[in-house]
């Protein structure tokens, strides 16, 4: 996933003359910069969020996850057949 997603951005970024598919980007250096910030606090961000979980599931284990996810799949399942989605 990480190298199709790669791939996907080097070619909006390079321009390519013979591919009309995606037009290239031009990206300034203060943008560069704000991706590269986005992109860390992206992973520390992730990385803290699996860590808790993880702790939380150490401690209470799967069950009350999967109830709630069957709950919420349910009230979806409800809304999409209700046509409110």
């Amino acid at each position: 996933m990480a190298v199709a997603t790669g791939y996907d951005f080097l070619k909006s970024v390079i321009p390519h003359h013979h591919e009309a598919e995606i037009a290239p980007l031009t990206i300034t250096p203060h943008e560069w910069i704000v991706l590269g910030i986005g992109f860390v606090v992206s992973f520390f961000t992730a990385w803290a969020v699996v860590a808790w979980f993880v702790n939380w599931v150490r401690a209470r284990g799967f069950a009350p996850f999967a109830v709630y996810r069957i709950v919420l799949g349910l009230g979806l399942l409800a809304l999409l057949m209700r046509g409110m989605i």
